[in-house]
This record gives C-alpha cells, sequence and structure tokens, in this order.
C-alpha cells in the first residue's frame, strides 16, 4: 500500500461513506447484510468493520484479500466498476470458510452478466459539490452460456478539505458458463487518479488536540497532488471434474505513482501556528504482485453428515520500487488559513527496491452434520522469502516457513441457537512506514499472528438473527522509535467483544445493528521504558453503528434510511497522556423508486453529520486531520 493510502487509514471511524450510487437500482446494503460485521453492495458499504479495519488491523495490509474466494494479494483497489461488493468473514462468518485468517478475510465478489441486456446509468451531486457519472453495461453474447460486463466512470470529486481529485474507472469481464459445472471469468480494471492534494497532517508540540479549523476549504499546497495508475486483472475458474471442486484464480494488481506528496506540520501550537511545514515529495514509485491459488475439495455424505477435504497451493510474487523521496522545507507555516507557496524544484534520489516470494500448501478437512453442528481444521506450510535492494543501508534478507494452524466449530444447542469458537495462526504483512518515519514506506518482514474468538448466533424469528462474540488477537507492534525510525517496537494484544442485530424486524422495516468494545495494549522495550504508553495511537474502546430502512407503509415507492455512528474515547497520541473525546454522527436520506418509460429509476437524498459535529481523527503515527462536515448527496440511478 502506498503512502498516501497508509496514512489515511485512521480516518475509518467516524467517517460515513459517500452515497450509493450508480448501482443496479436493486441493489441495497442494509437489505443484503446478513449481519453488521462489515458488508458492500455496489458503492455502498455498512458494518462496525471494513476492508481497513477488523478488531483493530487492516486485512489489506495484512494480505487477507480474496476474489471469489481465491487468494488475491491486492496492491491497488479493484474498481466498483469490476465488483459487485464484498464480505468481512471474521467470527462466525468464518465458518466453513476454507483456511480462515487472523484479521479476518475481505472476499470481493465479481460482477456477472445475466441473460438479458442491461445498462445502468448513474449521476450523482455531491459531497462537498462533487458531480460524477457511470455507465455499467451487462451484454449476454449467447444466452446464459456467455456475457459481457462492463462499466466507465467519470468522476470529479469534493473532498473534506476542500481538494477536487479527479478519476476515471474502467472494467470489463467475460463470463463463459457452458454448464452448472464449468465457469471461466477473466477480467481487468484501471483506475486513473489525477490532481488528488495532498491533505495537510498535523503534528502537535504538546499533549493537546490542535485549535479548531476550517472544514471545506483547501488548505494546502496546490502543487502537492498525487497522480497515479490502479491496475487489476486476471481471470478466475471453477469448476468440477472427477467428483472434484476445483477454483482456479490467477491475478496482477499494480499501483504505479507518477508523483506522490506528503503535507506535514510539525510543531503546531495552541493558536495554530507551525514551527515547520514540510512537504515530502515522490515520483515514479511502483507495486506490483502477481498471485493467485489453485484449490480442490472433495465431498461425501454420509447419512446426515456431509465431510469435505480440502487442498490448496498459492503463491505470490511481489516486487516494489520506492524511496528517494525529496523533503521541501517551506519553513514555519499555520494549519487555519491558506499559505500557498510556489512550485519548488524537486531533486530526487535513488529508489529502493525490495521483493518478496511466498508459497503456501494447505490441506483442510470439514464436517457439517445436520442439527448438530461444524468442524473445520486446516494446515498450512508456507514458506516466505524478501530481499532489500537499498541504495544507502545493507538491509539482510529475511525468511520464514512456519506450519500455520487453523480450527472453527460451531455446535447448534437447538434450532434457533448455535455456539461457535475458533484459533487461527498465520503469517501476514504488517503496515508501511508512515511518511513521517525515517525509513518511509518501507514494509516490514511478514509477521506471525494468532486469533482466538468464541460466542453465539442467536436466530430470533425467520430473517432476523443476533451475534455476540470475543476475540483475542496477538500480532508484533510497529510504530515509530523515539529517533523517528519505524520499527518493531513490542507486540500488541486486541481483545474485545463484538455484536450484530441484522434482519427485517418489521414489515417493512431493515435494521443493522452493530458494537465493539476493543481493548487493545501494547507491550515490549518501549513501554518498559516508559517511552510510549500502553494503548496504541488512535485506539477507542466503544465503536457503534446501526443501519435503518423503512419502507413506508401509505407510499411504497419511498423508503427512509438513517445511520448513526458513535465511538467513545481513543487514544490520541504515544504517551496515552491525551484523548480525543467521544462523539456521534447521524445521517439521514431517503430512496425513491419510480417507473418512467417501464424503466425503473431509483432517486437517493442524502444529509451526513447532519448536525455538523466537529471532531479530529488521528493516524498511528500521530498526525490529526478533521472529521468531515455537513454534506449533501443527490444521485439517479436507472436500469435500461
Amino acid at each position: 500500500m502506498h503512502i498516501r493510502y497508509s496514512l489515511l487509514l485512521c480516518a475509518s471511524a467516524l467517517t460515513v461513506g459517500a452515497p450509493a450510487f450508480a448501482q443496479r437500482t436493486d441493489d441495497n446494503a442494509v437489505t443484503a447484510a446478513d449481519d453488521a460485521f462489515g458488508k458492500t453492495v455496489g458503492d455502498e458499504q455498512i458494518g462496525i468493520y471494513n476492508p481497513d479495519d477488523v478488531r483493530g488491523f487492516s486485512p489489506v495490509s495484512a494480505g487477507n484479500v480474496r476474489i471469489e474466494g481465491l487468494f488475491f494479494d491486492q496492491q491497488s483497489g479493484p474498481t466498483d466498476r469490476l465488483i459487485d461488493g464484498s464480505a468481512i468473514h471474521v467470527g462466525i462468518s468464518a465458518q466453513g470458510y476454507p483456511f480462515p485468517a487472523p484479521t479476518g478475510i475481505v472476499d470481493y465478489s465479481l460482477r456477472k452478466p445475466g441473460e438479458k441486456f442491461v445498462a445502468s446509468i448513474g449521476l450523482r451531486y455531491g459531497p462537498w459539490n462533487g458531480q460524477s457519472g457511470e455507465l455499467d453495461l451487462q451484454v449476454p453474447l449467447d444466452g446464459k452460456r456467455l456475457g459481457v460486463a462492463a462499466g466507465v466512470g467519470i468522476y470529479r470529486e469534493g473532498s473534506p478539505f476542500g481538494g477536487t481529485p479527479h478519476y476515471e474507472s474502467y472494467a470489463a469481464s467475460l463470463n463463459y458458463q457452458p454448464n452448472a459445472d464449468f465457469r471461466i471469468q477473466p477480467f481487468w480494471s484501471q483506475i486513473n487518479v489525477s490532481s488528488d492534494e495532498s491533505q495537510t497532517l498535523i503534528f502537535t508540540n504538546g499533549d493537546f488536540l490542535p485549535p479548531r479549523v476550517p472544514r471545506n476549504e483547501f488548505l494546502g499546497q496546490k502543487w502537492a497532488d498525487f497522480k497515479a495508475r490502479f491496475n487489476n486483472f486476471g481471470v478466475v475458474v471453477k469448476g468440477k471434474a472427477l467428483g472434484l471442486d476445483l477454483g482456479l484464480g490467477a491475478f496482477r494488481s499494480t499501483l504505479a505513482a507518477d508523483k506522490d506528496h506528503i503535507d506535514l506540520q510539525f510543531g503546531v501550537d495552541e493558536n495554530g501556528a507551525s514551527s515547520s511545514r514540510i512537504v515530502i515529495a515522490d515520483a515514479d514509485n511502483f507495486f506490483g504482485s502477481t498471485s493467485g491459488e489453485f484449490n480442490l475439495s472433495r465431498s461425501f455424505i454420509e447419512g446426515p453428515r456431509k465431510h469435505s477435504v480440502q487442498a490448496m497451493v498459492r503463491g505470490r510474487s511481489l516486487s516494489r520500487r520506492y524511496g528517494g523521496s525529496d523533503a521541501i522545507d517551506l519553513g514555519p507555516s499555520r494549519i487555519d488559513r491558506a499559505d500557498y507557496r510556489a512550485a519548488p524544484g524537486e531533486v530526487f534520489g535513488a529508489k529502493t527496491r525490495d521483493r518478496v516470494k511466498q508459497t503456501t500448501f494447505g490441506v483442510g478437512y470439514e464436517l457439517r452434520w445436520r442439527n448438530v453442528g461444524e468442524l473445520s481444521l486446516g494446515v498450512q506450510k508456507t514458506s516466505y522469502s524478501k530481499r532489500v535492494d537499498d541504495p544507502t543501508n545493507l538491509i539482510p534478507g529475511t525468511k520464514d516457513s512456519p506450519w500455520l494452524y487453523s480450527a472453527t466449530a460451531a455446535v447448534h444447542l437447538s434450532k434457533n441457537l448455535a455456539l461457535y469458537g475458533g484459533y487461527v495462526r498465520g503469517l501476514e504483512e504488517s503496515d508501511v512506514a508512515p511518511a513521517n518515519a525515517t525509513n518511509r514506506n518501507e514494509a516490514p518482514p511478514a509477521i506471525r499472528t494468532q486469533q482466538r474468538d468464541f460466542g453465539a448466533r442467536w436466530t430470533i424469528s425467520p430473517g432476523v438473527s443476533a451475534v455476540f462474540g470475543y476475540f483475542d488477537v496477538q500480532k508484533p507492534y510497529f510504530n515509530l522509535d523515539t529517533a523517528s525510525r519505524f520499527r518493531q517496537l513490542g507486540s500488541v494484544r486486541n481483545r474485545g467483544l463484538e455484536f450484530s442485530l441484522s434482519g427485517q424486524i418489521a414489515s417493512g422495516v431493515n435494521l443493522v445493528i452493530g458494537s465493539v468494545y476493543l481493548d487493545a495494549e501494547v507491550s515490549g522495550e518501549e513501554v518498559d521504558l516508559g517511552l510510549i504508553g500502553k494503548k496504541p495511537v488512535g485506539t477507542f474502546k466503544l465503536h457503534n453503528v446501526a443501519n435503518l430502512n423503512w419502507n413506508v407503509p401509505w407510499h411504497s415507492p419511498l423508503t427512509l434510511t438513517a445511520r448513526f455512528e458513535s465511538t467513545s474515547n481513543r487514544t490520541a497520541n504515544a504517551a496515552n497522556t491525551l484523548v480525543i473525546p467521544a462523539r456521534s454522527v447521524t445521517s439521514l436520506g431517503a430512496r425513491y423508486r419510480l417507473t418512467i418509460g417501464n424503466k425503473p429509476v431509483l432517486i437517493r437524498g442524502t444529509v451526513d453529520n447532519i448536525f455538523n459535529k466537529f471532531g479530529w481523527n488521528v493516524g498511528g503515527s500521530g498526525f490529526f486531520i478533521p472529521n468531515g462536515s455537513r454534506r449533501y448527496s443527490l444521485s439517479l440511478a436507472t436500469d435500461l
């Protein structure tokens, strides 16, 4: 993950996303969600977790991403023109999922053409005065056997800090399914990003929050922007032969950043003045990975029991080119008003290159016993190697080849009540070094991780279920030391409780409620020496999310929507002497469905952060950015 996106993960909580638009008119994440742990349908995302935040960690950064259940080493996010949606597999939703992972798994599903021609058009205005248009096509070429799904999107977005990034999004896939036993789907997608200005990242000179700053105004440097291309292409094959279920995926994911800038203000005092403003400039960075998986399974039925034996091999070859940054010192500045400077000449140094190769073999067994329970066992042997070619330092290569075990089980105490539990070990990637590190953008070697969890699922009524669970995740802890070098400082243990309630609780009323209580604790040399506290920067104890859809009974075309999100105090500095106060954000909206010329049309309006709450988000390396202000969106989608 490149510099900018790794820095902005901190904003995931209490940043209510842009409304869904240009999705097919029947897409709805709230009605599609089986639980509150994370669901994406089209452009709409709900739940207490998302691909960059599950139980306090990032599945994407950890390398736990799948496409149609097959291993995918994501270096750039696939476009929504290609992806139909995604689900987070964690807790009970990971039961029966082959070879689970400690940080949870993000599984993308591809858009697939149907039997009929469909052209979906979407237009949107907002938020923050953004303007966007999308076109998605489903073109059958041979009935059910062969079809094409394709899409294009043009975005002139608004941003909460006044930036005006430009995006272009393209995708196409061919789906060939001659019979129920075979399917092959090659695909390609690309996102072009330009004029994506850098948001100012604020570092205070004491144990206090920055003074309030204007929102919706661009206070950065106009030349400090980002330009890049995100590409993903590959093929998914699913089939049956000789009594075996087969799966094959081969993928290529790349991010080519022509230029990137990070605007940092250090030593900010309580009046908004900074002692130093430094812009980190980068050019010609590249991240690319070829990855894939081949798996097969055999199932047989013995009375009420279904047994499945699975085998898989996964691999990836990752190369990264980064570094040689230019640190442009603009001197003293301010965070509360525009302070534009002339674009300087930029001088870049030699690049660092690293290469990762990893191969994993696994075998597993799954038992499904009707009305009794489920059992899943897995063992993997992985071989990992990393080599770093640094122009200024000699960095030894690293290798690791651990055995990884997993065991999950569920017991049905009754028709409506099930208990579950599991233990998983993993070898995962760590976050990359942030922009204010002396070794910025460096990726540490893979780390060994483990997770224990257990809980219960209660089916309250048909279509309504509740989940209550406990989890315990342990990983090595990486952050900045006193010399601002990003390295391992000890270990971190995230323990907590999670709750989900989802389903249609009354006629026309769908509800998704989620809550997580998180107790995160760091241990190691820096804690023992009193240099940092026990709580990781940016963590909070409690995070609650609720989504509501109400189909108005006296006017069926109208659906009212609401979203509520809240967090408790969150740790705001490494010493644990400062917190960001608790806050909540409320969003309201409406969907209106109608038919024009026998074609379905969906009109949707939303108001996010309706009370215009102001608050700070904090990154793991200690920088502050404000949350988004009140914003309005209006979208129109139709299927032709």
